[in-house]
């Protein structure tokens, strides 16, 4: 069905596959408009990135990155208020892409009410009419896609924004990302047949499973990624997981509860220095592998931000050729919007 481009095209209404082509011009000119948002240069003391769902993604994989790459703490807040620690010095980048979300103008009021130092990114709406009356710096990204789409817009933003404030530099990272990335999506393609599709053939195993992905240190937000993706665009359940933390607790049942045997847990790989964490994975991939199949994906590239890039292609389209193979447009989120629209009557 994958190699139907009739098929393929039928199920993906509203172009999900193009749109995951599209992610390194979005990088791009989320980047360019990130360094033209305005806000002064100034050295923060802690990064704290407010945003939910999709939205929410880009900070998560802007903090794996900054923790490789600079000293200042980042952190994602999914909530109504910001954290006691916010203040003066903190930089509160507010990202949503509809401009809209509760949760996201809650936080930057709460922040602004602690005199932290603020930036949007959004496409327009609410949050696009409160900074521009409260004369707040904001990057303005293309309207008309899906949450979750955006994000190279939305990563491009925030990476831009923490680099004109002089945080951390992103223009050799960005030249291999997108290098890298480029590369990764001409190999996961519709055009390119399932035996030499990666993402193909992955959709095809993952069918019948629901899927476990498991990261560690850069790839733990990529992990998280991977599972929200299949949730949304492969209309399939998906869980995520992290090392060493697992081993603590999940192995368990994995090893000794019966309903595993419906689970396939899918490793996102980097060649990391840390030999107790190259010892972990081995080990533990042997013991998961007794009990289930185990899908591994490396990471290409060598910079973070070219690992971490590589497999969010590899996870994005096959997340997407899930949905289709359940003949389900990639791009619908019914249940969400069902939710929505039942809190709105509350």
């Amino acid at each position: 069905m994958l190699d139907s481009v009739a098929a393929v095209r039928s199920a993906d209404r509203k172009d999900m596959l193009g749109t995951i082509e599209d992610m390194p011009k979005h990088l791009s000119e989320g980047l360019r408009r990130g360094r033209m948002s305005g806000l002064p240069r100034f050295t923060p003391e802690d990064v704290l990135i407010c945003g939910m769902g999709g939205s929410a993604i880009g900070g998560d994989l802007l903090c794996a990155w900054m923790a490789e790459s600079s000293e200042v703490r980042c952190e994602v807040c999914r909530d109504y208020t910001v954290p006691p620690y916010v203040g003066k010095d903190s930089l509160v980048i507010v990202a949503s892409y509809s401009g809209n979300t509760e949760e996201s103008i809650s936080m930057l009021e709460d922040a602004r009410r602690k005199r932290a130092k603020i930036v949007c990114v959004c496409s327009g709406g609410k949050l696009a009419d409160m900074a521009e009356a409260m004369s707040i710096p904001y990057a303005r990204i293309a309207a008309g896609m899906a949450p979750r789409a955006s994000l190279g817009f939305i990563f491009g933003a925030v990476a831009g924004i923490i680099e004109r404030v002089g945080v951390v530099p992103a223009d050799k990272q960005f030249e291999e990302m997108l290098r890298v990335l480029t590369q990764s999506i001409a190999e996961c393609r519709p055009s390119v047949k399932t035996v030499d599709n990666p993402a193909k053939r992955l959709a095809h195993e993952l069918f019948s499973w629901v899927p476990v992905v498991i990261g560690y240190g850069l790839t733990a937000p990529v992990a998280r990624r991977w599972a929200n993706q299949m949730n949304e665009n492969g209309k399939s359940m998906a869980f995520s997981s992290e090392l060493p933390e697992m081993d603590h607790n999940e192995l368990v049942g994995w090893m000794q509860d019966p309903r595993c045997k419906g689970f396939s847990p899918v490793f996102l790989q980097y060649e990391t220095s840390n030999t107790a964490m190259r010892a972990r994975l081995e080990a533990t991939r042997a013991m998961l592998s007794r009990r289930v199949p185990v899908h591994i994906v490396n990471a290409s590239g060598v910079s973070p931000l070219a690992r971490m890039f590589s497999l969010v292609a590899v996870g994005d389209f096959t997340s997407a050729y899930l949905g289709i193979l359940r003949n389900e447009d990639p791009s619908t989120t019914g249940p969400i919007e069902e939710l929505k629209a039942i809190l709105s009557k509350k």
